[in-house]
């Protein structure tokens, strides 16, 4: 298989991509299933190069149990770009099933990701909605009145969020 390769030349990443984006629209038997549940965590672990948008829709199409647990006990991950890509990656599966200590980490990596630039990625605002909650947002307004690095972060992420909401009638 084309993906389990990994083959580097001019533009692969934009065929890789269709090509995941694509299994992910096919029927697969369920061994095809399983290799596709591989690359995805090959994928989140660094071993593969894919693109996160295909790999985000593969891992939609062919999750399972298996690859959810793998998924989670990635977020809590000591290395940061692992934890990072397996968040950017489980925000596309249904009922990822995600615990208290899951939701702790996956805003940590959000706060971590509102912080690195001056402006807020599209990305990081869209899992940033996902994962909103009340008990969020006070957390994040509590951060506010006191100088740190988390403050601008903070601030940038309620600011996104409060693009997004509708007014209440």
């Amino acid at each position: 298989m084309f993906l389990e390769r990994d083959p580097y030349f001019f533009r692969s990443g934009y065929a890789r991509e269709r090509i995941a984006r694509r299994l992910a629209s096919v029927h697969l038997t369920a061994e095809q299933r399983f290799r596709a549940r591989a690359i995805v965590v090959r994928t989140v672990d660094g071993d593969l190069h894919c693109p996160q948008p295909g790999i985000g829709r593969l891992a939609h199409a062919v999750a399972d149990n298996s690859l959810r647990r793998e998924l989670r006990a990635r977020l809590t991950q000591s290395n940061p770009t692992v934890a990072r890509r397996a968040l950017h990656v489980i925000v596309n599966v249904r009922h990822p099933g995600l615990t208290d200590r899951d939701l702790e980490a996956a805003r940590a990596i959000v706060l971590s990701d509102a912080g690195r630039n001056q402006w807020l990625s599209l990305t990081t605002a869209r899992i940033a909605r996902y994962l909103w909650s009340r008990e969020w947002e006070v957390e994040l307004r509590d951060l506010l009145p006191y100088h740190g690095p988390d403050r601008a972060a903070a601030k940038r992420l309620l600011q996104a969020v409060k693009k997004q909401r509708r007014p209440d009638p």
